[in-house]
């Protein structure tokens, strides 16, 4: 990985920001993953644990992988799953209420 690759979604998994180093990293152009729910990156055999994972952590506004190192199995574009070091950051307002969330991956 030659930049850091970052993903943020909202909070029903759309993502709105693909960094150049999720380009890299993953194979999507920023303008093929931009509106595409995060099962563009979630592997098939994972999404059920990854969505209620994802919604119980939007509900609660906590999750307890949040800031800790995590290994993420990710979908390339070239349909290799590989296992990817990152941290995932719930992203909040001011009140606390979580509005999306971003995993660093590198």
């Amino acid at each position: 990985m030659d930049e850091i690759a970052i993903v943020i979604a909202d909070t029903s998994g759309v993502i709105h920001f693909w960094s150049k180093g999720a380009e890299g990293s993953f194979g999507y152009s920023a303008a093929n993953a931009v509106g595409q729910p995060l099962d563009l990156i979630v592997p098939v055999e994972f999404r059920d644990a990854h969505w209620r994972g994802f919604h119980r952590a939007i509900s609660a506004g906590a999750a307890a992988a949040e800031g800790r190192p995590n290994e993420f199995p990710v979908l390339g574009a070239d349909g290799n799953i590989r296992t990817t070091p990152g941290r995932l950051v719930l992203l909040r307002l001011g009140d606390e209420r979580v509005i999306g969330a971003m995993v660093i991956f590198g």
